[in-house]
């Protein structure tokens, strides 16, 4: 009898119908408690890994192992003698037990095991193998078992179903822990995860410098380049770092377009990658610098950007010890030399420039006193840095980076020497054109106090020093001072010159700050500057090259237009299309004519000026004093959603205070009603506090009058206004720490009427620390930006916690994390970068070991600058940072070295006048 075609006759179904109890038991207790991996198909059982027909195999018949005597058959799971049996299938057995060549009908050269078959000369077990799983040369699809004969549907131990496909998900690329996971090209997959592989590669051993041949034609895509695009055919080499140092790889002999990357051979992070050198002149090659530590490997894939390819040589720069060896300038000016940073090394770490690039080095020495301008142009990004001692180690002087040409002033010592820099950030520079020159005075000329009047004259020949409005020029600029001889609104205009004039207005000097700008595009450059009497400002007119004459008028204009007097109510219309443009509001945004109007209060109350009735959508401006004066009130809409366009403001003025009124518009002009009413004022303030400390009030905005404009916010919503008397000399805390609303908190010494000395809006715990004298009296007011509710006004004596008197002390461990806040603090210690103006914290850290400290701000929530000195409030400043490159361009870092022991003092403070929540970190460089 032929077992193995008995081993498949029946049906799954009738199979399962006829196996007894006793199977049933002995197929559970072949079992365990977890029951393992299903590698049979209904109705055979595992036996020791072979697939089994328990109700027909004699040797594991009814259960595995029960072996049927000899002569004996597997019936139903039991062993039955059918020696005298006539016929059935033992007759039949006979000729198919000749035809294999054994009594048993197994071949006797296979060693004489049932169900072994031999194969292309091998022998095999047809139950199990498969790649002969029931006959000879019938294969199972890969990953699929074969069991009982037969290819199953479930895949083998170990390998699981991924469409269709039997896959290793612990080292297949393609399925990398879990199904359709693939890793990048050229990252294995390793224990489910990827990983990276130096295959393929070439190992170009630890040589530097070497040049290395090779071609990308015909290659395959076997790495992911940031800078190349997909479908870039690369080749890769294995290098390792000689040395510690800067290594250099760049492609500049080859001849089609390349992408050069550096990826760790560790983990295949990507640290570097290039498409296109700046110093390249064609675009197609590339340059990538890479630090790297003794021993360090890394993969250098050469690849084709947009999917070139070609022959190429790689090459590669030998590190070495850092040489400042600049070049030295004769004492001359003006001078022009050309160079190329390729191949050089990064000796001078820039203010403007955090990354490792090559830099060109030069002395120069000043033949005289006065201000030096260096100019660097290039094709690209150029960073131009000037040092003051002349060597690469030294303080900047002035650094600046700019794509296409950047420059730098420098104010130097006869005799003096220093180093200019040239380089481009990350990336070598071919050539460049650097150029000295000594800058001419500015401003060229002091105009005086004189109104109107008109200069005239021509840029050709005129160095190219500022650029005007923050955007790159390339001509030669004017400049000019002029002093305002009375509070007015002065307007500056080029009408008359020969060239597209690019006109900006600074505070001061040529360095001051920026105040206006005005460009040629459709009409001749035109701008008004409201200025109070003696206020100086300085104007540039430059251009994008052109050169030419240029004209320059400068007149008063009359401002405000009418003076109506002391009546009201009153009314006045008119249209403002016969106006020019002279004022911004401060609730709007300048661009459209507007009518000023003189008034002055007749008595003591509240004065509302409206729109309503005018033809188009006003905003109204009311400013003390005159047109240069602060904006008390300003209001765009009276329905914020936008349904009247008109505009409403009330203002609390006392007898005879005088205002301007500006009605003006955001874009256009029309004809318009201005109506002025008055109506007795409430007590301001509405309730006075006792002068004693501490002491809190609580209250309710809630149909407050809406009578004061806070400087820090709009102050939409209703006031409440207390008064308050110091009872000694010293700083008094004022917060509204514990109220439901967002406030407005501000300080007028004396009245309410009183120009505000303090304010800030610092949601619902809003902070100010003021110094008061004893007896001294100021209105504190408590407004909102339009919000209703619940507040809570708190009164107290500064305790001087974070000042330089009282610094917060900083625990002496590592690292460290301290936090608080600016707002409501002193504004009393500056800094070199900044922070003259907003209010500081001080803190006190002494340092636990020896080592360089890192101090950072990151997690602020406002823009910091930040400071340390050595020892306290007096000492040096070791170090300031305003904005650090690392992070969101707002908060900031510094870097010290310290003894074990050694105190800092370490401000934290804010660009401008900003405060807020800070965090403060510190750590030591390992």
């Amino acid at each position: 009898m032929k077992r193995d075609g008995f081993r498949f006759r029946y049906a799954p179904s009738r199979a399962v119908a006829w196996l007894p109890a006793a199977v049933l038991a002995a197929t559970s207790a072949c079992g365990s408690d977890e029951a393992p991996a299903q590698i049979c198909d209904v109705p055979y059982f595992d036996c020791d890994g072979v697939c089994v027909a328990l109700g027909s195999d004699r040797d594991n018949c009814g259960a595995c192992g029960d072996e049927c005597p000899a002569g004996a058959s597997c019936v139903n799971g039991a062993c039955e003698d059918r020696s005298q049996g006539s016929g059935g299938t033992g007759g039949a057995g006979g000729t198919d037990d000749a035809a294999v060549g054994g009594s048993d009908g197994v071949p006797e050269d296979c060693g004489g095991e049932r169900y072994m078959k031999r194969c292309d000369d091998v022998c095999v077990d047809t139950r199990t193998d498969p790649d002969h799983c029931g006959t000879c040369d019938k294969q199972c699809d890969p990953g699929r078992a074969c069991a009982g004969s037969l290819c199953q549907r479930t895949c083998l131990e170990g390998l699981t179903d991924c469409a269709g496909s039997c896959v290793d998900l612990s080292v297949d690329p393609l399925h990398c822990g879990g199904c359709d996971l693939a890793c990048d090209p050229g990252r294995p997959c390793e224990e489910g995860s990827c990983g990276c592989s130096v295959e393929p590669s070439e190992d170009i051993g630890a040589v530097a410098p070497q040049r290395v041949t090779g071609t990308t034609r015909d290659a395959a895509d076997t790495r992911a380049l940031s800078c190349s695009g997909s479908d870039a055919p690369d080749q890769t080499f294995l290098f390792t770092a000689p040395l510690a140092g800067t290594y250099i790889f760049d492609t500049f002999e080859t001849s089609f377009d390349t992408a050069l990357g550096a990826l760790s051979a560790d983990t295949c992070a990507e640290l570097a990658c290039n498409d296109d050198a700046e110093d390249d002149a064609a675009g197609v090659q590339s340059q990538i610098f890479v630090d790297l530590a003794e021993g360090e490997r890394i993969l250098v894939v050469v690849s084709g950007a947009s999917g070139s390819d070609g022959d190429f040589t790689l090459r590669l720069t030998q590190p070495g010890p850092v040489m400042c060896t600049p070049t030295a300038l004769e004492p001359v000016v003006p001078q022009t030399v050309t160079g190329t940073t390729v191949g050089l090394e990064d000796a001078v770490s820039s203010d403007c420039d955090y990354t490792s690039s090559g830099d060109a080095t030069y002395t120069f020495t000043a033949p005289e006193a006065g201000a030096y301008v260096f100019g660097a142009r290039a094709s690209g990004e150029v960073i131009l840095d000037v040092i003051e001692d002349g060597t690469c180690t030294g303080e900047s002087l002035g650094c600046d980076t700019a794509f296409g040409e950047s420059s730098v002033t420098a104010e130097l010592e006869a005799e003096q020497t220093v180093l200019v820099a040239v380089s481009s950030p990350g990336r070598s520079l071919r050539s460049f054109t650097l150029d000295v020159f000594k800058a001419p005075p500015c401003p060229g000329e002091d105009l005086g106090s004189t109104v109107p009047q008109t200069v005239t004259g021509t840029n050709e020949g005129l160095p190219d020093v500022l650029s005007a409005c923050f955007v790159s020029t390339t001509g030669g600029e004017a400049t000019y001072s002029f002093t305002a001889p009375n509070d007015g609104v002065y307007l500056f205009d080029t009408q008359g010159s020969s060239f597209p004039v690019l006109m900006d207005v600074r505070t001061g000097s040529c360095t001051g700050d920026f105040v206006t700008c005005a460009d040629s595009d459709v009409t001749p450059a035109r701008t008004t500057v409201t200025l109070s009497a003696g206020e100086t400002v300085v104007i540039v007119l430059d251009t994008y090259g052109e050169t030419g004459t240029y004209q320059l008028e400068i007149s008063e204009v009359p401002c405000p237009l009418i003076d109506l007097g002391s009546t009201a109510p009153q009314t006045v219309t008119g249209t403002t299309a016969e106006f020019l443009d002279l004022l911004k509001p401060s609730c709007g945004e300048s661009g459209a004519p507007e009518a000023t109007y003189r008034f002055t209060a007749p008595a003591d109350g509240i004065y509302t000026f409206d729109t309503e009735g005018s033809t188009f959508d006003t905003v109204l401006d009311v400013r003390s004093g005159s047109c240069a004066g602060p904006s008390l009130r300003c209001n765009d809409d009276v329905d914020p959603s936008g349904e009247l366009t008109t505009s409403r403001v009330s203002v609390l003025l006392s007898a005879d205070q005088t205002v301007v009124v500006s009605l003006d518009s955001n874009s256009t002009s029309g004809e318009y009603m201005l109506n002025i009413a008055q109506q007795e004022a409430p007590p301001c303030p509405l309730i006075e506090l006792d002068s004693t400390v501490p002491q809190t009030v609580t209250g309710n905005n809630e149909g407050y009058p809406d009578l004061l404009t806070p400087e820090c916010g709009s102050g939409s919503g209703g006031e409440a206004t207390y008064g308050f008397t110091a009872p000694a000399d010293g700083y008094y805390t004022i917060d509204t720490a514990g109220s439901s609303i967002a406030t407005i908190l501000s300080v007028r010494e004396g009245g309410c009427g009183e120009v505000e000395t303090d304010c800030v809006s610092g949601g619902a715990a809003s902070r100010l620390v003021v110094w008061l004298d004893a007896g001294a009296s100021i209105v504190i007011s408590i407004d909102t930006d339009g919000a209703e509710g619940e507040y809570t006004l708190n009164v107290g004596q500064f305790d001087g916690t974070g000042t330089c008197d009282t610094p917060v002390e900083l625990e002496p461990v590592l690292p460290l994390t301290a936090t608080g806040t600016t707002m409501g603090s002193l504004a009393a210690k500056g800094a070199s970068c900044g922070g003259a103006s907003a209010p500081e914290v001080i803190h006190s850290f002494t340092a636990p070991e020896t080592g360089t400290y890192v101090i950072d701000t990151y997690g602020s929530e406002y823009d910091t600058v930040l400071s340390v000195f050595d020892g306290d409030c007096s000492g040096e400043e070791l170090d300031c940072n305003d904005d650090s490159p690392w992070d969101s361009g707002v908060t900031s870092e510094v870097s010290v070295a310290l003894e074990a022991g050694q105190t800092i003092t370490i401000v934290v403070d804010g660009y401008d006048r900003d405060s807020g929540l800070y965090e403060l970190h510190v750590t030591i460089e390992l």
